[in-house]
């Protein structure tokens, strides 16, 4: 432990030390709930300078670098996850990779070499980043997919399905322009439980949205 330490101290090594202590810091702060992660995921990487709302990613000389900005990340990965999710995983890459590199082919230990040797380890930390974000992002798809399906839901009135709805289960089936929506509801606690063929209105989305309120239309 100690000998990784020294090595994780070395002047090649301390930068890339450094940032991995402000990735662990930042995990350590969200899991104590000091920091709030927002697990949003940006349509397109976009830079209002003018404040005017709408995107103006325009370099000097007239070159427009939004096209080359959405194509990076879409070919690295990190346009399909939280930009902080595939930092944290890129920067670990980068430190055991410079650790193990430097380790077999740094020995005795220049800044040079370890310039070098950053070059593959760039490489090849942006290649496992985005193969082990891929199954991260499909998380993070289904989570997305999860809170527009809230938005779309909520407000919108429908007819309980089941034999009632209560406070611990129910059915409520929402006619749309294609197949009819079929979601799990709840009625609040304390509140009649609603019986079938009921009008209802759904009114907000439980937790993780895995059910919905319902209110009578009558109430």
């Amino acid at each position: 432990m100690f000998e990784l330490f020294q090595a994780a101290v070395t002047p090649h090594q301390i930068l890339l030390s450094l940032l991995l202590s402000l990735v662990v810091g930042y995990w350590l702060l969200v899991i104590l709930g000091a920091l709030d992660f927002e697990t949003d995921i940006p349509n397109e990487f976009s830079f209002d300078s003018d404040g005017d709302g709408s995107p103006d990613i325009q370099q000097a000389h007239g070159i427009n670098t939004g096209g080359a900005w959405l194509t990076a990340g879409r070919f690295f990965g990190f346009s399909e996850v939280p930009i902080v999710v595939w930092l944290s995983f890129m920067i670990l890459f980068l430190w055991f990779g410079s650790l193990m590199l430097n380790e077999w082919y740094n020995k005795p230990a220049s800044i040079g070499q370890a310039c070098l040797l950053f070059i593959p380890n760039l490489v090849a930390s942006l290649f496992v980043t985005k193969l082990v974000t891929m199954p991260v992002a499909k998380l993070f798809k289904a989570m997305s997919d999860a809170d527009d399906e809230a938005e779309t839901v909520i407000g919108r009135t429908g007819t309980v399905v089941s034999m009632e709805a209560d406070a611990s289960y129910g059915q409520l089936e929402i006619t749309a322009n294609g197949a009819p929506l079929l979601i799990n509801v709840r009625t609040p606690l304390g509140t009649p439980a609603l019986t079938k063929g009921t009008q209802a209105t759904v009114t907000s989305a439980g937790p993780d949205n895995v059910f919905y309120y319902i209110d009578s239309l009558k109430s």
